[in-house]
């Protein structure tokens, strides 16, 4: 496929999925909360995440800021000892080493990093 193909097919593929899924999740059984907010929206890929979601939700409930939830509740799943994916509980990498990689961001451009 010709690079310029390909990019034509990419970009046409991301608009269609921003403007077509919102649509197709709204009244799907599987997203039975799925609403269009202003306020902050939390989620996760992977199902270890709905706890981290839960305690982000808390953090916000008690007036906690949006930087506050992400890290508490990033911090959720990284201390399951049942995630492999990452925390305590997580696998070496291709190489046999334990590696850590992480970063944050706040809404003013403050920023810290593991890796």
């Amino acid at each position: 496929m010709k690079r310029r193909s390909f990019l034509r097919r990419a970009t046409l593929s991301t608009l269609a999925a921003g403007t077509v899924a919102p649509r197709l999740a709204q009244g799907h059984p599987a997203f039975p909360s799925f609403r269009k907010t202003d306020g902050p929206v939390i989620l996760s890929t992977w199902a270890h995440g709905v706890e981290a979601n839960a305690e982000a939700w808390r953090i916000l409930e008690e007036g906690g800021s949006v930087l506050d939830a992400v890290e508490k509740g990033v911090m959720v799943t990284e201390a399951d000892p049942k995630n492999q994916s990452v925390g305590i509980g997580g696998l070496p990498d291709r190489d046999g080493r334990v590696t850590l990689d992480a970063s944050i961001m706040g809404p003013d451009g403050n920023c810290g990093s593991v890796v």
